[in-house]
């Protein structure tokens, strides 16, 4: 897949290998705000990394439904959509995708569903606005990891593309 940035002339695969060859002079800038997300999420599932795993999968399927970019970020906080549209997602499906055994899934999305963090809707899983709102912290964490990241990587090409032009 060809994608190129407005700003930076290099395609997904040169920006790949030049992350990779880099990688040891860029890797602090990365590694640590990425610690921070799976601290932040292992704190907010009350120690268990898993569950966090689980509301990901949840969470990624919920942002696949054409509505979900619709919304603004206040009205997800605010409660007006209790239970976000979703592509929908199942315990199968979840265990499938984190390749752990269905039933630990299966017994920790029910603590999930019983804190409020995740609503069934036949046998789909939705993402609740409780969970968002619980969650603030972490996805806080993951908007700064991701700007971090461009941070990181903006700098690496015009680092390469001063110099390609020379002094």
């Amino acid at each position: 897949m060809r994608s190129q940035s407005s700003s930076f002339n290099i395609d997904r695969q040169q920006l790949a290998e030049l992350v990779a060859e880099n990688y040891p002079v860029i890797a602090h800038g990365l590694l640590r705000p990425l610690l921070d997300v799976f601290s932040l999420s292992r704190e907010a599932c009350g120690g268990d990394a898993d569950k966090f795993l689980i509301m990901l999968v949840v969470a990624i399927r919920t942002t696949e439904h054409k509505l979900f970019a619709t919304y603004s970020q206040a009205q997800l906080l605010s409660g007006e959509i209790p239970v976000f549209p979703s592509l929908g997602t199942n315990v199968r499906s979840v265990a499938d995708s984190l390749r752990a055994p269905k039933e630990t899934i299966r017994r920790k999305v029910g603590e999930l569903i019983e804190a409020g963090w995740i609503a069934r809707q036949g046998n789909e899983l939705r993402f609740t606005t409780l969970a968002y709102q619980q969650l603030a912290g972490v996805r806080v964490a993951i908007e700064h990891l991701a700007a971090r990241n461009f941070d990181v990587v903006s700098d690496l090409i015009r680092r390469k593309e001063r110099t390609e032009s020379g002094p």
